[in-house]
């Protein structure tokens, strides 16, 4: 026995040894460095996985190593760094060299929550703080029963086994109950929405309705941007019936498909073209638009192109006067610009997880905050008037089946796990933000909330 204990002794030591070792070459290929269109990223070696990873507007996406010097990129194309007298000076990616500018920098945070780490019996529920943002506030164990499981959703995260999951919040009964941040993330920091954004415009056209500079969705899309592109390719009578209504609800008929590398719209080839919108414009048809649903990110991108061509104002300036002033929203940022200037930016919107979930209220509430109607009653009805599973004004319907209890909810949903669910059944919403970029692509898996919500937060309610 006492030989067994010794030779497992000595595996966990000699394992320990070795993953110190990784991260310690690792280590070698940290630094600032040049990228894509006079950007930068960093490069920073996790201690958590001893994975190194590309960091771009504190997204990271891991390098998998195969030699020394040579790692291969989310796309499966090598990236290959060379040395002088021993030391990183570049990496070449795509047959461009891009150059080593500093290896001093601030290096984001890889551990859930360093002091709790692989103590997350310690951790202590603390109800959410009041602050002068309009939500009241809570105390979980008097809106939940039996909160025990939400506590374990916690400690699981904590100790990294929901990795790169960067907030949590519920918020029950009108009160925000739990707001729990990791990875170095707080209250005060704006998150990447991607996807996630696309429900926000669609509300910001039900605005542009509300206030008569678009008179319908029911109007023909396409006359709005016959001065832009002039030249749309591909038109036929299939093109020319596409109405606002069949691009809010995916409906659009063309060719486009995000996630099918076959399809002439799909994402990625979007995104390497000159201009997105036109880009999405020009697609074939392949059946009548309002038949079908395809999940298409270029409907989105020219719906808010429409919201800038129907009110003669950027997105950003309507979108502040018209939805995030009236809530008292200020903490965010968004550069929409849906062309190759946004390929690091997806011309998403950055917002704080607390201001995520005024949003949802304000949906929630018929388009109604601290009582001023922000949103038409009648659009956020249009809106949850979805099929089953479907597709609404760029919301998606989501329900998860557990003991044969059904749960129904309003999905905005986002690459990297941004997660926000309204519970119109439960008086409900719950927000996530996190960082598991692509991860079905890299790791044929689901991001943490797909998981985390059927496991540990709806049980909570049968």
């Amino acid at each position: 026995m006492k030989k067994t204990i010794f030779f497992l002794l000595l595996i966990m030591s000699c394992s320990t040894k070795k993953q110190n070792s990784n991260y310690e070459n690792l280590l070698d290929y940290e630094g600032k460095y040049e990228y894509l269109g006079q950007t930068t990223l960093t490069l920073e070696a996790s201690e958590f996985d001893t994975i190194l990873y590309a960091v771009i507007d504190r997204a990271k996406y891991p390098l998998k190593q195969v030699s020394k010097d040579t790692f291969l990129n989310n796309q499966n194309a090598p990236v290959v760094f060379q040395r002088v007298e021993n030391k990183v000076i570049s990496y070449q990616a795509d047959g461009q060299t891009f150059k080593l500018l500093d290896t001093d920098f601030e290096k984001m945070e890889f551990l859930p929550r360093r002091k709790l780490f692989g103590k997350s019996k310690n951790y202590k529920y603390q109800k959410p703080q009041q602050l002068n943002d309009g939500l009241e506030v809570g105390d979980i164990n008097a809106d939940v029963d039996n909160p025990s499981l939400i506590f374990q959703m916690i400690k699981e995260t904590i100790d990294g086994n929901y990795p790169d999951v960067h907030s949590i919040l519920i918020y029950k009964n009108n009160k925000l109950v739990l707001e729990e941040y990791f990875y170095g993330y707080d209250a005060n920091t704006p998150h990447q929405l991607r996807s996630a954004t696309k429900p926000f415009i669609g509300g910001l056209i039900g605005i542009a309705i509300d206030k008569g500079f678009i008179k319908s969705e029911k109007e023909k899309l396409l006359p709005y941007f016959n001065s832009s592109y002039s030249q749309i390719s591909n038109l036929d009578n299939k093109k020319e019936e596409i109405t606002i209504e069949n691009f809010l609800m995916y409906r659009h008929g063309m060719d486009c498909e995000n996630n099918n590398p076959e399809s002439k719209g799909n994402e990625q080839s979007m995104m390497q073209s000159e201009n997105w919108v036109k880009h999405t414009l020009d697609l074939p048809m392949v059946t009548e638009p309002g038949k079908s649903s395809s999940y298409c990110t270029g409907c989105a991108l020219t719906l808010g192109s429409l919201v800038e061509i129907a009110t003669d104002k950027t997105i950003e300036d309507f979108a502040k006067e018209n939805l995030f002033d009236p809530l008292g929203i200020s903490n965010y940022d968004w550069a929409f610009e849906p062309n190759k200037a946004s390929m690091t930016n997806f011309s998403q919107l950055k917002i704080t997880p607390r201001d995520l979930i005024k949003l949802a209220k304000m949906y929630k509430d018929g388009g109604k905050w601290k009582g001023k109607q922000i949103i038409s009653e009648s659009w956020i009805k249009k809106t949850f008037d979805m099929d089953e599973g479907d597709y609404g004004y760029l919301w998606e319907h989501k329900y998860f089946v557990i003991d044969g209890q059904k749960f129904n909810s309003y999905l905005a949903s986002g690459n990297g796990g941004q997660k926000i669910n309204i519970w119109p059944e439960l008086d409900m919403i719950t927000v996530f933000t996190g960082a598991n970029y692509n991860s079905y692509q890299l790791y044929g898996k689901s991001t943490p909330p797909n998981e985390i919500i059927p496991k540990y937060i709806l049980p909570t309610f049968e």
